[in-house]
């Protein structure tokens, strides 16, 4: 699946290995410029350890009060540094991201194989990574993990991993995944949870495969592995236009996503009653394309498995009550007027919003369902959108500004899935475009 994260630190075009781990950055008070470490340098081991990666300097560098650090300066030259490491030092240093990890499956629903023909390299590239499950929440099969890679979760704590099962018949989750040879997740996953990792578990599910009495069995399967699993989130398969597998898969239906409610209900309740969680949490989009309410924040626990799309929409709907609850701002000399776009899909829960805070605070803002043209209609999720996609609706925009979902571009970039800038529609549009939304609304008051 595609994630910011990999698009933002991982460019295609750096993605070389090499040995060691390069250093980028040398705060002048750290114990690294002490050293005499510059940027450009490459920390190949420390105590003899070989470094993949600065998880494993980070590792390796906090284990011993002494340390060799064998190094390949920038200017060629070779280096071993014998460091006594003291109480409360700091490092002070950054370092290059690592080359992820890519998956050898062949998903019949991966997004990744969804994407126009045109599109960046970047979200093609499918990553497989037990280092990016750990860090940002991505998930991984599991399918093609080395022992190497297992023993390591272990020795360096790399809690919670995340964990794409989406059915636990063998031969179920075999066909899913597009390969050839049987893989028992949940012998690898008992594994994790005997050595006390945290893990969670991802459950795509898509209709006539591994819905029904398979998803009974998977959930009920995962169920048993708390509390080391914690929790299991299942999410509807998401298709577009693009898609080369199409005649694979059922594509998901408003009724479908009703009965997936009315089975899961249950086996909440009784999960919470039993383990003291419903464990079991389905993504949004359920309730939202169902017309179902959806539920209150207690229903979501922690919120274990936001990220997925999972309690999304209570977050944001419980921040925006606590917001309208301030004091009522400053009246500006000029009302604001504007248009606040998102997805068809959330368009229903933003406009009740916005209307509301219209009839608050007095201002004028327009709530715009903007289709997407990019990956085709039946994505109907906010954080899809492109730029194009606001471009071609852009003679129902109205007002001084555009607010845009905030998911929609890259944090470092600040591009579209299609390449586009937030400069260049803002350009395109002769108008502001923000995406932090309420803050930059707000902020319009005196």
């Amino acid at each position: 699946m595609y994630s910011e994260q990999f698009d933002t630190l991982y460019p295609i075009e750096k993605l070389k290995r090499k040995r060691g781990v390069e250093v980028t950055a040398v705060d002048t008070d750290g114990l690294g410029s002490e050293l005499g470490l510059e940027t450009g340098d490459r920390i190949l081991s420390i105590n003899g350890r070989r470094l993949r990666d600065y998880l494993d300097f980070q590792f390796y560098s906090g284990s011993e009060d002494e340390l060799v650090l064998d190094v390949e300066k920038a200017s060629g030259e070779h280096w071993e540094l014998v460091v006594e490491v003291g109480e409360g030092d700091i490092w002070g240093l950054d370092f290059e991201s690592f080359m992820p990890r890519q998956c050898a499956n062949e998903c019949i629903f991966c997004f990744c194989e969804q994407n126009p023909p045109d599109a960046r390299p970047a979200l093609f590239f499918r990553d497989e990574d037990i280092r990016l499950s750990f860090l940002h929440g991505n998930y991984t099969t599991m399918t093609s993990m080395s022992k190497d890679e297992m023993k390591r979760i272990v020795e360096q704590r790399l809690s919670p991993q995340f964990v794409s099962v989406h059915a636990t018949d063998l031969e179920v989750r075999r066909h899913l995944l597009g390969r050839d040879k049987i893989d028992d997740v949940l012998e690898k996953m008992r594994f994790f949870i005997e050595h006390e990792i945290e893990l969670h578990a991802q459950i795509v599910l898509c209709p006539k495969i591994n819905d029904g009495v398979q998803l009974q069995k998977t959930v009920f399967d995962l169920a048993e592995l708390h509390p080391g699993l914690q929790s299991a989130a299942i999410v509807p398969l998401g298709m577009t236009k693009h898609h080369k597998k199409r005649h694979l898969l059922t594509p998901a239906t408003d009724e479908w996503c009703s009965e997936v409610i009315d089975q899961v209900t249950p086996w909440q309740n009784q999960f919470h009653k039993k383990l003291g969680t419903r464990f079991a949490f389905l993504g949004d989009e359920f309730y939202l394309r169902a017309g179902r309410p959806v539920p209150g924040k207690n229903h979501y626990e922690n919120s274990p498995q936001i990220e997925d799309g999972v309690g999304m929409v209570r977050r944001f709907t419980e921040d925006f009550k606590k917001m309208i609850k301030r004091p009522n701002p400053k009246r500006t000399t000029k009302v604001v007027k504007g248009t606040i776009a998102t997805g068809s899909l959330f368009y229903p829960i933003l406009k009740q919003c916005v209307d509301e805070f219209n009839s608050r605070y007095g201002t004028e803002l327009k709530t715009l369902k903007v289709m997407n043209d990019y990956f085709g209609e039946e994505v109907s999720v906010a954080g899809l959108l492109s730029g194009r996609d606001f471009l071609k609706a852009k003679d129902e925009i109205w007002g001084d500004f555009l607010v845009i979902p905030p998911e929609c571009v890259t944090t470092e970039k600040q591009r579209f899935l299609d390449d586009l800038t937030l400069a260049q529609l803002s350009e395109e549009l002769k108008m502001p475009v923000y995406k932090d939304g309420w803050q930059s609304i707000m902020s319009m008051f005196d």
